[in-house]
């Protein structure tokens, strides 16, 4: 299948409990390219997924930091058009099984109530390379469940958000979504932490590039990283429900930080808080439900949805994830759920994984983050 990425599946099933949070949009319908859906649904991941076990603080549980070896520069010059291209056109398919069990919902007792915000850095506009701010599309206002082209991938507040190259440890290259999340270190990228780290093979991706603003080219160039991070119990268990998000940490390129030069979101990490009002998803998917891969042009454009999150389980009190309806799939993993995206942007989540049957087709429209609570700060604050 096309997408730059494929799905895992747990080997347990789940119920399909989760609330349909927004209506969805009326108007052509698309020929879904995969077969009928088994009434067995699971949970899938968008896509695959040192030093370990950094101290915990104040009670959070503990992160993993794995440090990255390349040279200023050397993303510029591994990612070549050839490797882009193949990165693009090319999905890494599963290698062996990819059945990470899904967790039982943990004890409220097992992790700390948390509360950590920030307001949104628009870029410094004495940078040239920064544009002013983008317009805000009449479409992007309203709700929209089957995603939309970003009106001005290049401008701020869009360009904050861009495509994660990387390679596997089997040689193998893919790509994710990520952003960049307002830090003092103005540094710092937030994504999923199966776009970091390969649960099943346990292993760390190599040589990330981050490229914002990405729109089949890389306007702002390609970015080095110094260093990922990760739940330390996602690499232990890899754990979708509560731990599938992920940092990482930049290298300046020509002397420049990447939140000068496009700007970064703010965010809102809070235990018990899956619903958000105004939420956009961004990502760069290739492909999505009921909806062709000739639809996406494989992964290389920015889209998004738009509504509300809800409760994916609810009335579970220990099942806090954030659940809103967008068809994007593999490529659009890491990318943020960010509230507000034009007038005071703020990460709530990030997209993680859908619903499947045991044959890999998507069974609805649903999109799921893991709670960014207690584990979100714990990563934030190892950046």
């Amino acid at each position: 299948m096309g997408g730059i990425l494929q799905f895992r599946h747990t080997a347990i099933a789940i119920a399909a409990t989760a609330t349909l949070g927004i209506s969805t949009l009326t108007g052509t319908a698309y020929a879904n390219h995969h077969s009928a859906a088994s009434p067995t649904v699971t949970t899938s991941v968008l896509s695959r997924g040192a030093r370990s076990g950094a101290l915990p603080q104040s009670g959070l549980p503990a992160s993993s930091v794995k440090k990255q070896s390349s040279a200023p520069g050397s993303a510029d010059k591994f990612w070549t058009s050839e490797r882009v291209r193949r990165a693009l056109a090319n999905p890494v398919a599963p290698e062996g099984p990819r059945t990470p069990p899904m967790s039982r919902p943990l004890k409220q007792s097992a992790l700390p109530d948390v509360a950590l915000s920030a307001n949104a850095v628009p870029p410094k506009r004495s940078l040239a390379s920064a544009p002013g701010e983008a317009r805000t599309s009449a479409a992007q206002a309203q709700e929209a469940t089957r995603s939309l082209r970003a009106p001005e991938p290049k401008k701020w507040p869009w360009a904050a958000t861009g495509i994660l190259f990387f390679e596997t440890a089997a040689g193998r290259y893919g790509h994710c979504t990520a952003s960049v999340i307002t830090h003092s270190n103005k540094s710092s990228l937030w994504t999923a932490a199966h776009c970091l780290y390969d649960w099943a093979k346990k292993r760390w991706y190599k040589n990330f590039a981050f490229a914002p603003g990405f729109a089949k080219t890389a306007p702002y160039g390609y970015w080095d990283v110094k260093r990922v991070i990760v739940p330390s119990v996602y690499i232990s268990k890899g754990d979708f429900r509560y731990s599938d998000m992920g940092g990482m940490v930049l290298q300046p390129r020509k002397g420049r930080s990447i939140q000068n030069t496009v700007g970064a979101y703010g965010y809102e990490f809070r235990s018990n808080s899956p619903e958000n009002d105004n939420v956009a998803s961004l990502g760069y998917p290739a492909d999505g439900y009921h909806r062709p891969d000739s639809f996406y042009s494989g992964g290389a454009y920015m889209r998004y949805c738009y509504g509300n999150t809800v409760d994916a389980s609810n009335g579970n009190p220990l099942d806090q994830r954030l659940e809103m309806d967008c068809e994007m799939g593999h490529g659009a993993s890491g990318g943020p759920m960010v509230k507000n995206l034009t007038h005071g942007a703020r990460i709530v989540g990030v997209n993680s994984h859908r619903n499947g049957d045991s044959h890999g087709n998507w069974t609805d429209n649903h999109l799921y983050s893991s709670e960014h609570g207690a584990y979100a700060v714990s990563v934030y604050k190892s950046l």
